[in-house]
């Protein structure tokens, strides 16, 4: 199959209308190999099912050409293609050159590998055979065709940054007013003899036991915010993509950075509780 997006008044696209009047369901031998595939969303917007007859023309001025719907599929959208409102038409290759009168030409062929690992040997071959060809792995289209994701990337990394600073003056906040409240039970145990580093070792897990429950709760909100992004933008888009995801190696990076600020903000605050004398911490 060869795809002919339409919409687009250019040449070798293919201009969709709508299904042919009194020509509905015709019997498949009438049209011959003259079939097609139309995308379910192409489908919705023309209101075409499979067994309808549309026509087709490669500009607005024809010449025009009836086929028939011999299959309604859902493409797999590449996140470029999520916003693209053109027809999706697919025809095969041999209907596609007497549609739009070329032959032997295409804009673009796609091989898949075997061995997806040797992608660049294969590219840097093809290229080089000089046939007036330039290969690239996929790897190289999407940093081709990705800046505009690229600055949303850094966006979020930006605001991502800005998230975790305030958390931490938040952090260290609550491990100041938590440490305000321990001022007696440490002077306390300072009294009784409870060392110094027992006592930084009781707050320092404290601290951690704070960062960790901070971090079991901000997965949960992220999955749930996660979930509900999704569902929003799959139904706007009519879409199977995701355009959100929290996983395994950004929990582990958020929780473990989580635990360090924790226990950065509860060394602070053994640091300013046990520099004050016993006495003084219980109020005389």
């Amino acid at each position: 199959m060869f795809a002919a997006t339409g919409a687009l008044h250019a040449p070798g696209r293919a201009l969709a209308g709508g299904p042919s009047a009194g020509a509905s369901r015709p019997p498949a031998s009438a049209f011959g190999s003259t079939d097609v595939a139309v995308s379910d969303r192409t489908a919705k917007i023309l209101g075409v099912a499979t067994g309808d007859v549309i026509e087709i023309a490669p500009t607005a001025a024809g010449p025009w050409r009836r086929v028939r719907v011999a299959q309604v599929y859902r493409p797999l959208l590449y996140p470029t293609e999520v916003a693209d409102r053109d027809a999706d038409i697919r025809l095969h290759l041999p209907d596609l050159q007497a549609l739009t009168g070329t032959g032997d030409a295409a804009d673009s062929i796609v091989l898949r590998l075997r061995r997806p690992a040797d992608a660049p040997r294969v590219a840097g071959d093809v290229t080089a055979m000089g046939l007036g060809l330039r290969a690239y792995t996929s790897a190289d289209l999407a940093r081709r065709n990705s800046t505009s994701f690229e600055v949303v990337a850094r966006f979020h990394r930006a605001i991502g940054a800005i998230a975790v600073l305030a958390g931490s003056v938040f952090l260290v906040t609550i491990m100041a007013l938590r440490g305000e409240e321990m001022r007696r039970e440490v002077g306390t145990m300072r009294l009784v003899g409870i060392g110094g580093r027992t006592v930084a070792a009781a707050v320092l897990l404290i601290a951690a036991a704070v960062a960790a429950a901070g971090s079991v709760a901000g997965v949960g909100l992220a999955y749930s915010l996660s979930f509900v992004i999704n569902a929003y933008y799959r139904r706007v888009f009519d879409t199977d993509l995701v355009f959100s995801r929290v996983t395994w190696g950004l929990i582990a990076d958020a929780a473990g950075l989580s635990v360090l600020l924790g226990i950065a903000a509860g060394g602070l605050t053994a640091w300013r509780l046990l520099r004050r004398p016993p006495l003084e911490q219980l109020g005389r």
